[in-house]
């Protein structure tokens, strides 16, 4: 059987980060992002919590695509859309 993986505790300096979950809670424009049993490295002795960097990049990326789904699209009219019925086309013609 696989030993799991730990890690000496950069805070205490005693214990050891095992490998747990934790609740993970940030800010994003403003509005509050809070994650149950979030992936993370809990130290045995401290409490000392690291957040897995994996499970945070994915996290970021679904961030992400969440906000750019929720914009406005741009609302720029082409001028092929644009109604030229009563603007004069004629050079000659002068204002």
């Amino acid at each position: 059987m696989k030993e799991e993986p730990f890690y000496p505790c950069q805070e205490c300096k005693v214990g050891f980060l095992h490998r747990d979950h934790a609740f993970f809670f940030t800010v994003q424009d403003g509005q509050p992002i809070c994650v149950p049993d979030f992936p993370a490295w809990v130290c045995d002795l401290c409490g000392r919590c690291e957040y897995n960097s994996a499970a945070l990049t994915e996290l970021q990326a679904m961030l992400e695509t969440d906000r750019r789904s929720r914009r406005k699209p741009h609302q720029s009219r082409k001028i092929a859309d644009q109604d030229h019925t009563s603007a004069s086309v004629d050079p000659q013609q002068q204002p």
